[in-house]
């Protein structure tokens, strides 16, 4: 049996989203109070008001693309996706469609559909190297 074909997300992200957890807290706690001082009539610097909602944000997404963190094992048989939910395993005889040529939609994607599931993959988060193999696979 062939090793399976593994595919993961680029190793710059999951570094960029805990270097944005572990940097938001420390850049809130420099960040001036945008309403402290201020007197009646006074308006607060928008600049503040948006990096203090900004931030926060940010590092929800981070977290939130931690948590949903998604590798997938390509076999002969079938394609298991795992995540920290589990692994599902989703057979070849189920795909209904594929459109790993060209990226489509926004962010650009690589698509499986696989009845009423479709599997995306982020083009700027996948190795197009991985995506290529991929569409070998399936056209066995």
């Amino acid at each position: 049996m062939k090793k399976p074909l593994v595919i993961r997300p680029r190793l710059w992200l999951p570094y960029s989203a805990f270097g944005a957890i572990l940097l938001v807290p420390i850049s809130l706690a420099f960040l001036p109070d945008p309403f402290a001082g201020l007197g009646p009539g006074d308006r607060p610097v928008r600049f503040f008001i948006f990096l203090w909602v900004a931030l926060p944000l940010l590092a929800l997404l981070a977290a939130w693309r931690l948590l949903t963190w998604t590798t997938y094992r390509a076999t002969d048989a079938s394609l298991e996706a795992r995540s920290m939910l589990g692994a599902k395993r989703l057979t070849w005889t189920e795909l209904t469609s594929s459109e790993l040529d060209t990226p489509i939609g926004l962010p650009p994607a690589y698509e499986l559909r696989f009845g009423k599931r479709k599997i995306r993959f982020i083009a700027a988060h996948h190795d197009r190297a991985k995506i290529q193999e991929l569409k070998a696979l399936i056209a066995r």
